[in-house]
């Protein structure tokens, strides 16, 4: 799935969840090569993530696989790499801040909310979910799933 859908799905799946609670060019190949070895293998984790099924127990390692494409992206995408990977640690620091653990997500999700979270902190999460669909974030998404397509052969439109 395009990276950009990736996250519209995991925002909408997580706004849903706190709602509910509250009541470069220059790269050699061979780090292409291992760029794109990784963005290949991380397809599945970005897919768990899709549609009304989205298993928010994984999103924690979808964070760290988003974080090490970032530190593994070309020149060509570096700078959108670090745009999505700055609002994608944002909210992570929210959803610490808020006590909130992805099994926590999982949980709510089917509307249970953990004993220990702050409701206000809980909506303190929700502008920074709201980032992820800005057009800051939306377009580097795009440029990054286009530059998979063409240099890494890996669709990421495709869920």
């Amino acid at each position: 799935m395009r990276v950009n859908v990736v996250i519209g799905s995991m925002t909408l799946g997580l706004t849903a969840t706190l709602l509910a609670a509250c009541g470069g060019g220059g790269s050699s190949s061979t780090s292409s090569g291992s760029y794109c070895d990784e963005l290949k293998s991380d397809k599945t984790y970005f897919d768990s993530l899709n549609g009304s099924n989205a298993d928010m127990s994984k999103l924690d390692t979808v964070f760290a696989k988003m974080h090490t494409l970032a530190d593994k992206a070309p020149d060509n995408v570096s700078a959108d790499w670090k745009t999505l990977d700055n609002a994608i640690t944002t909210l992570q620091d929210a959803l610490k801040a808020a006590g909130i653990t992805p099994s926590d997500l999982a949980s709510m999700q089917a509307g249970q909310v953990p004993k220990d979270v702050d409701p206000a902190k809980l909506q303190a999460v929700l502008p920074k979910l709201q980032a992820l669909n800005s057009s800051d974030v939306s377009a580097a998404a795009d440029k990054i799933a286009a530059d998979a397509k063409k240099t890494c052969g890996v669709d990421l439109s495709a869920g």
